[in-house]
């Protein structure tokens, strides 16, 4: 899937702008990748597209991007509400989930916080 095909499919399910849906579809990425072992991390990045593939293998863990709540996380630094929080960051792991294969999906989320994987079902 192509990165611009991702970024529309964000913005039919959130209803949110090019931009918004944008920075959720990278902060998604953000949010896995900076949880995963680098092999995985690896591979995740290998099925994403150029613009995010890039953003997977060089994020680095913060205090900020390894909370455990990604919500709160999102809230803070987009400056939304917590239901346009939800609705973007779950539609961005939607357009995730439909580029990367089933297997690899079960592999990431065997290594997200509990919690995490809560809210992205």
């Amino acid at each position: 899937m192509r990165y611009r095909d991702m970024i529309h499919m964000v913005q039919q399910m959130s209803g949110s702008s090019d931009e918004e849906s944008t920075d959720a579809l990278q902060f998604m990425v953000e949010s896995v990748a900076v949880h995963l072992n680098e092999g995985e991390r690896k591979e995740f990045a290998s099925q994403l597209p150029q613009e995010l593939q890039d953003i997977a293998l060089t994020v680095l863990p913060t205090s900020d991007n390894i909370r455990d709540n990604i919500i709160e996380q999102y809230m803070e630094l987009e400056e939304v509400d917590e239901h346009s929080a939800m609705t973007q960051i779950k539609a961005a792991w939607n357009a995730l989930k439909e580029a990367i294969s089933g297997g690899e999906i079960e592999d990431i989320k065997s290594q997200l916080p509990n919690q995490m994987v809560g809210i992205l079902k």
